[in-house]
């Protein structure tokens, strides 16, 4: 616990005088969740998805394992939907609050 308490004493300073404004922060957090994480959470749903179907075609004969498939392919479809709102909602933040194009993940910059 004294470490941590010790890290972060230490390293809160820095990133603390590094951010300027609310402006800046809310910009660095919407590019890393816009940028970077969508990226990754888009294909665990995606994967989740996937594995929901080839579970529901590969066991069409055992019932309970059918429906296991269902199951996946209904989160996976639920989080694909809650991702693309998100997209949504933050490229209407964006627009709104700060006139600026939405961020988009992109694999490539």
């Amino acid at each position: 616990m004294k470490k941590f308490i010790l890290t972060i004493s230490i390293l809160l300073p820095s990133f603390t005088f590094a951010v300027g404004t609310i402006k800046d922060i809310s910009g660095k957090v919407a590019k890393f969740f816009g940028g970077t994480m969508m990226v990754l959470l888009f294909s665990a749903a995606l994967a989740m998805f996937l594995w929901g179907i080839l579970d529901f075609i590969r066991n069409a004969d055992n019932s309970e394992e059918r429906e296991k498939g269902k199951k996946r392919m209904l989160w996976g479809i639920i989080a694909l939907f809650a991702m693309v709102a998100f997209l949504g909602l933050t490229g209407i933040f964006t627009n709104t609050f700060f006139g600026g194009d939405p961020i988009l993940p992109q694999l490539y910059e």
